[in-house]
């Protein structure tokens, strides 16, 4: 049957925890902060983390994916709300990361080895390419002129949510790497 179910899987089940994470508590808490903050981008997006880490791990599959997960939250959280978030966001969201993960491959050979050695160098370096296409994308989908408080929070959201997704699963995968199941 292949792995591809099981790689599905976890990123699914990542993206719809880390969503809800950031719906049920950082966003409320970005409310309490920022009261008159009426964005429509958390300022700590960690969903992008997952789909950054998605990217590095799965390659383009994790395209496939994410889509899935990103309109099932979308549905949930955005249809019948009165939230001003097009149809389209998920797909946009997914392309623009998936455009920033071919950049990524693109200036790879360039990069020193040392660099390419470390993995988390390699996934902050897609949060941040995906994270730059994605606010593009979003908020020319969003707005009919370039908003650059929007791009600014789209893109900032997206690079300190995936940094903070991307620490809390480098420590979970050291537990679990050194946690014995016997």
């Amino acid at each position: 049957m292949g792995k591809w179910p099981i790689e599905f899987v976890l990123v699914t089940v990542g993206y719809i925890l880390a969503y809800t994470l950031t719906l049920g508590f950082v966003y409320p808490l970005q409310k309490i902060i920022f009261p008159e903050n009426a964005l429509l981008a958390s300022l700590l997006f960690l969903p992008h983390g997952i789909r950054a880490i998605s990217f590095f791990l799965f390659g383009i599959r994790a395209a496939i994916y994410l889509l899935p997960a990103h309109y099932l939250m979308w549905y949930i959280s955005v249809h019948g709300a009165d939230i001003g978030m097009d149809f389209f966001s998920p797909l946009v969201s997914v392309l623009g990361c998936l455009i920033g993960y071919l950049v990524f491959l693109s200036i790879k050979n360039v990069l020193p080895t040392n660099i390419l050695e470390k993995g988390w160098i390699s996934i902050v370096i897609i949060i941040v390419l995906s994270a730059l296409f994605n606010s593009f994308g979003l908020s020319r989908l969003h707005f009919s002129i370039y908003d650059f408080n929007q791009l600014i929070s789209y893109f900032l959201g997206d690079v300190l949510g995936g940094f903070i997704c991307l620490i809390f699963a480098m420590y979970l995968w050291r537990i679990l790497k050194n946690t014995k199941f016997r």
